[in-house]
C-alpha cells in the first residue's frame, strides 16, 4: 500500500468513447440482464412454466447506480420487464427490484425471492458470511488495472506526495459508488500517522462524478482528486492535455467493483445457464451493438482472486485502527 512514484498519465491502446450517462448505464445493465435471461427461456423454462414461480425477481443494490435519478430507474426497469415478459413466454410476472438497504436485499435472498443479485463487492463482503448466495459474474471493466484508485494532482502544483496535500483541497467521486476509494485514502493517512482526513485536508468534498473531479484538478479549482484509473484514462484519451498536465502521486491495488451473485437456492442447471448466456452475450449481433453503444465490457466468470485487493485493504484498515486504539 505504499505511495507510488509520480507518473505521467498513460492512456491504453484501447479505443475510448465519451463517458456514458448514468441512466444509459443503468438501462444497459437492465437490458443485459434481460437479454441474458431471454436466452435462457427456451433452454431452461420451456417445459417448466407450470411449476415456475409466479413472480420472477432480479435484485439490484442501489449502490450499483447511486447517481441515477429514481425516475430514470423506473423507466429502465419498465423496459426491462416488458422485454423479459415478451421473450420468455412463461406465466411468471418478471420484476426488477432495487434495494436501498442491504438488510432488505438479504431478506429477499433468504426468502428465495430472487434468482440474480447485483451489488457492489464491498457490500457483498459485509454480508457474505450470512448471505446464502455465491458470486458468479463480473464485468471485465470491473477488474484489473481499470479498477485501481489513484490520487491525482496538477503537474504545475508541485504536489508529489500525500504529505504535500496537508490543508489542501481534495475531491472524491461518488463515495457510495466508490467507497473503496475513501477507505484507501483513510489507510494511506493512517499509514502516514494521520488519523482523520477531515482534519488533514483543508477541504474535502464529494464530486458529482469522477470526470468532474478530474476536470476540477485540471482547471486548478481543487488540488487533488481520487478517481479510478479507468476513468482517468478515458478522459485523457478524449483530451490529451489531461495526460500531460495531470499526474498520479499514489495508486491502489485493483479493487473489484460490482459483482453479480446467484442465490444458493437456484438450481445448478439454471445457474450454469445464466452464466453461459451472460458470458456469450457479446458474441451475438444485439449484444455487440449494446456493448458498443453503452461502452460495456463482456461478462466473465468470477474468480476468488478478484476480491483479494478489497480483502487486504479492509484487513489493513482494521489493523491500523486497532493499533491506533491500543496507543490510546
Amino acid at each position: 500500500m505504499a505511495l507510488a512514484k509520480s507518473e505521467n498519465i498513460q492512456t491504453s491502446d484501447r479505443f475510448h468513447l465519451a463517458p456514458c450517462p448514468p441512466f444509459l448505464k443503468l438501462l444497459a445493465l437492465a437490458l443485459t440482464m434481460a437479454i441474458a435471461l431471454l436466452g435462457l427461456a427456451q433452454v431452461t423454462f420451456a417445459d417448466q412454466s407450470d411449476s415456475f414461480p409466479k413472480i420472477l425477481k432480479v435484485g439490484f443494490s442501489a449502490g450499483v447506480f447511486p447517481d441515477v435519478d429514481q425516475r430514470d430507474v423506473q423507466v429502465a426497469m419498465q423496459l426491462w420487464t416488458k422485454e423479459l415478459a415478451r421473450g420468455m413466454g412463461i406465466k411468471a410476472d418478471p420484476q426488477t427490484v432495487i434495494y436501498n438497504r442491504t438488510e432488505d436485499l438479504l431478506a429477499a435472498v433468504k426468502k428465495g425471492e430472487l434468482i440474480v443479485v447485483s451489488l457492489p463487492a464491498l457490500e457483498f463482503l459485509k454480508i457474505r458470511r450470512t448471505a446464502p448466495l455465491s458470486p458468479a459474474l463480473v464485468s471485465l471493466s470491473n477488474t484489473g488495472k481499470m479498477r485501481q484508485f489513484i490520487l491525482v494532482t496538477h503537474r504545475d502544483s508541485g504536489f508529489t506526495s500525500l504529505r504535500d496535500l496537508r490543508n489542501r483541497s481534495i475531491l472524491i467521486a461518488a463515495r457510495r459508488k466508490y467507497s473503496a476509494g475513501q477507505i484507501w485514502l483513510d489507510v494511506l493517512l493512517l499509514q502516514d500517522g494521520k488519523k482523520n482526513p477531515a482534519t488533514f485536508f483543508g477541504q474535502m468534498k464529494e464530486s458529482a462524478s469522477a470526470s468532474q473531479a478530474i476536470m476540477s484538478v485540471f482547471f486548478k479549482k481543487t488540488d487533488a482528486a481520487i478517481v479510478t484509473r479507468g476513468t482517468l484514462e478515458t478522459s485523457a484519451a478524449m483530451n490529451p492535455q489531461l495526460g500531460r498536465q495531470l499526474m498520479v502521486i499514489a495508486e491502489s491495488r485493483s479493487f473489484l467493483g460490482d459483482i453479480t451473485c446467484i442465490p444458493d437456492n437456484v438450481s445448478e442447471r439454471l445457474k450454469r445457464s445464466i452464466e453461459n448466456a451472460a458470458m456469450h452475450l457479446h458474441e451475438n449481433t444485439v449484444g455487440k451493438q449494446m456493448f458498443t453503444l453503452f461502452q460495456m465490457d463482456r461478462a466473465i466468470l468470477f474468480q476468488p482472486s478478484y476480491l483479494e485487493g478489497l480483502e487486504e485493504l479492509l484487513k489493513e484498515r482494521d489493523r491500523l485502527l486497532a493499533k491506533k486504539v491500543n496507543k490510546g
